[in-house]
């Protein structure tokens, strides 16, 4: 089974490849290498990439996770209304989606403390997930 985390951010990116981009540069130089393979190539608003924290022998020392990129308020727009119909948290107008989504009995879980960080420092990413909805932010990393 599948675990998805969303987040809602604020980007002004141009697509979503230059979002992926400067999300993996915010990574980086905050933790262990990764290991990466690019998708697509898709629309120029949607980015997905695979990643995993790299081990000493260049494999994965956990499953990988996929990384999905929307960028522009058109394309995440029933998305945002559909996790905030109200706008109690502040969401409508987001023009970034990014959803990490995570499978397989061993998920890296300090790599997506890393990407909910960076996320947070670059864009006042929002968490949300089906199961606990916004309050999954009180685990903020």
């Amino acid at each position: 089974m599948a675990y998805q985390l969303m987040f809602f951010c604020r980007s002004d990116e141009e697509n979503g490849q230059a979002a992926v981009s400067r999300l993996l540069n915010e990574l980086l130089p905050a933790g262990d290498l990764l290991v990466t393979e690019r998708s697509g190539p898709f629309v120029a608003e949607v980015a997905v990439c695979s990643l995993a924290t790299r081990g000493p022998a260049g494999k994965p020392v956990a499953d990988w996770l996929t990384l999905e990129v929307h960028v522009g308020v058109a394309w995440i727009a029933e998305s945002v209304i559909a996790a905030s119909p109200d706008d109690e948290h502040g969401i409508w107008g987001c023009d970034l989606l990014a959803t990490v989504t995570l499978s397989g009995d061993n998920p890296d879980w300090t790599l997506v403390s890393r990407l909910w960080t960076a996320l947070a420092r670059l864009w006042s990413a929002t968490p949300w997930d089906e199961m606990s909805g916004f309050a999954i932010a009180e685990s903020v990393p």
